[in-house]
């Protein structure tokens, strides 16, 4: 990728531990040693076009090349900026990374630093520095609840405490229920138009899309239409989103993460507004025999809109199941088990002493189901009453080393969450 006519690199964590293994990153000097000298260090903003870095220091000895590392707090992937510089020991450079092209959400903070090479081949940064990456389009204010933060329009106040209330709800009562140690910071954006919502996306994002949640940046942002009922709608999202927050601060892990029928149908099961259709759908597969096996819900929902609507109401069922079977401390332990980043297979036998087979066999039982009669009759025929979600899902092109984890209706709109990608020789990469 190219930003202003800057190359643009990508280090994750792997790649930097290589690197200085094998000396090719010499680790950097102390400031004071070199006598460098920081007259202006800054980053500006212009959400959503660009983020210019900006460095003017004087050096005790000729520098050959300066750049800018750059980095989401909590994300383990850097990029690298290289500024236009020609050497010298006076430094005066900005670094101007087009956003349209790396793309980063609204409302995190961009952790960053300048790394200079001398003529002699070693290596000086200057301190670290913090900027909140925000859309700058809008005047914003905060309200703050322990390790929660929700942003909002000024004057907005009623919306911002009512999305931090349910927030702050729903996290309390997730930890609660499963004895969750999750403690780190998170972040609500809200926007009080779904038109202005849209206009904070990556271009070319599909019309459909409503809101979003990054768990590896511990964020959600959404628009909330004031012309609906915004209450309703932001008890309704946010009590779905926090779980996922939950869930994955509670299970973060190098190697695994839960699968898609856990953390979707913890997130539903436990959302303050049930979504109608699932019974519906859910019943018609029962009737039918096409019931998903839950094995095959460890991957990425299926792509086709009715079978993807089925997948979510599987399971919000599997996971019922598991609670009344089970009990809490049952979904407790399954939870804890994906800490130690086992396979999905290994996570059940730990929890509940029984495969992922038998998990499914018991799950099918309990519904009355009366055996598999062909996947592909599916549910092709809505059984809701409601207009094909053709017209709603559509491709999404989302940024760099991100990838699309799943997607969840949600009335004028759906919401999508995204993770880093993860590769495991088990684990499909979502």
């Amino acid at each position: 990728m190219r930003a202003s006519g800057r190359t643009i690199v990508r280090l994750a964590p792997l790649l930097l531990l290589i690197a200085l293994s094998f000396g090719t990153l010499a680790p950097a000097r102390a400031a004071t040693a070199t006598g460098l000298q920081i007259q202006t260090d800054s980053a500006t903003v212009d959400f959503p076009k660009s983020l210019v870095f900006h460095l003017i220091a004087d050096v005790d000895q000729s520098v050959v090349s300066v750049e800018t590392w750059y980095h989401p707090a909590f994300s383990p992937v850097t990029s690298v900026v290289r500024a236009d510089f020609k050497g010298g020991s006076h430094v005066d450079v900005s670094n101007t990374v087009d956003m349209q092209l790396n793309y980063l959400p609204p409302g995190i903070d961009i952790i960053y630093r300048w790394r200079l090479t001398l003529r002699d081949g070693s290596v000086v940064e200057t301190p670290e520095k913090t900027v909140l990456y925000t859309d700058t389009r809008f005047k914003w204010q905060t309200k703050t609840d322990g390790a929660v933060t929700v942003y909002y329009y000024a004057g907005d106040d009623q919306i911002g405490q009512a999305a931090l209330d349910q927030t702050v709800k729903a996290i309390d009562n997730m930890k609660k229920t499963f004895k969750l140690t999750a403690d780190e910071p998170v972040r609500v954006v809200i926007y009080s138009s779904t038109r202005d919502f849209a206009s904070a996306l990556p271009p070319n994002s599909a019309e459909w899309i409503g809101g979003f949640t990054q768990p590896e940046l511990h964020l959600v942002v959404t628009g909330v239409d004031k012309n609906s009922d915004p209450m309703s709608e932001i008890e309704r999202i946010l009590s779905h989103e926090a779980v996922h927050l939950i869930v994955h601060q509670a299970t973060e892990n190098p190697f695994n993460e839960p699968p898609p029928w856990l953390d979707e149908g913890l997130a539903t099961y436990y959302q303050a507004i049930a979504d109608p259709r699932f019974g519906p759908v859910l019943q018609h597969a029962i009737n039918s025999g096409t019931l998903i096996p839950i094995k095959a819900l460890n991957s990425t929902f299926p792509d086709d809109p009715n079978q993807a609507l089925q997948s979510y109401a599987e399971s919000e069922s599997i996971v019922n199941f598991i609670v009344h079977t089970k009990g809490n401390d049952g979904m407790s332990a399954l939870l804890r088990a994906y800490q130690g980043g086992v396979s999905n297979e290994q996570a059940v036998q730990t929890a509940f002493g029984e495969s992922i087979d038998q998990l499914d066999k018991d799950w099918k039982k309990s519904l009355n189901y009366k055996g598999d009669q062909g996947i592909s009759a599916s549910i092709d025929s809505r059984p809701d009453g409601g207009g094909s979600l053709e017209d709603s899902i559509g491709s999404f092109g989302t940024p760099a080393l991100l990838g699309l984890a799943a997607l969840f209706a949600l009335g004028s709109g759906l919401f999508f969450t995204i993770r880093a990608r993860k590769l495991r020789d088990d684990q499909p990469v979502l």
